[in-house]
């Protein structure tokens, strides 16, 4: 669950695969879904937040060419072939 009220320090882990969710109020962990559009990891509960409906349109609107959802877990990159330098991680 995201803790959408906490104010303060970063984990060094913030944003990093299976490390602390890289959203700002937020230190949650394990981050498990990449966002390729931020390049970093979010937890379960931010990114079932961040990636809401117009989230979702406008990545399919804008970024259709990537052929790949905006979020994706480790596994389904993986499924897909697609693991880079950047998502590799920890």
């Amino acid at each position: 669950m995201p803790y959408g009220d906490y104010d303060g320090p970063d984990k060094p882990d913030k944003g990093l695969k299976h490390g602390s969710c890289n959203r700002t109020r937020c230190q949650d962990s394990p981050a498990m879904h990449y966002n390729h559009g931020s390049y970093a990891w979010y937890c379960t509960g931010c990114m079932l937040e961040v990636n809401d409906a117009w989230a979702r349109d406008n990545w399919e609107r804008n970024f259709s060419a990537h052929n790949h959802p905006q979020f994706e877990t480790n596994e389904q990159m993986i499924d897909r072939g697609a693991l880079s330098e950047k998502t590799k991680g920890n």
